[in-house]
């Protein structure tokens, strides 16, 4: 059975979402908080870093026969990780507009 999509598929997916994330959020950021809205140019680079992250972790090594996918404490690790990033990005994010408004 072949896949929908091939892993460098998904990569080139990934590189051209963080990079129009990165661009467009920095602009964006930029004209809607003025300075400190450039973080929003971060979400890229984060996107990117975390697909790295999650490809790592549930990889296989045939030499070692680990396979994260079938690992329910990876699976935990990736929902606390993003909960926990996700409260971060909304604290900062909420603190950047409230900061503006004044």
């Amino acid at each position: 059975m072949q896949e929908l999509i091939s892993p460098s598929q998904s990569e080139q997916l990934i590189l051209l979402v963080s990079g129009v994330l990165l661009i467009g959020g920095t602009l964006y950021g930029a004209k809607l908080l003025g300075a400190r809205g450039v973080l929003l140019g971060a979400i890229g680079p984060l996107v990117f870093g975390l697909w790295q992250g999650h490809k790592w972790i549930t990889r296989y090594d045939p030499q070692t026969e680990y396979f994260g996918l079938d690992k329910v404490w990876v699976l935990l690790l990736e929902i606390v990780l993003f909960v926990a990033l996700g409260a971060a990005a909304g604290i900062v994010w909420k603190k950047l507009v409230h900061r503006e408004v004044r």
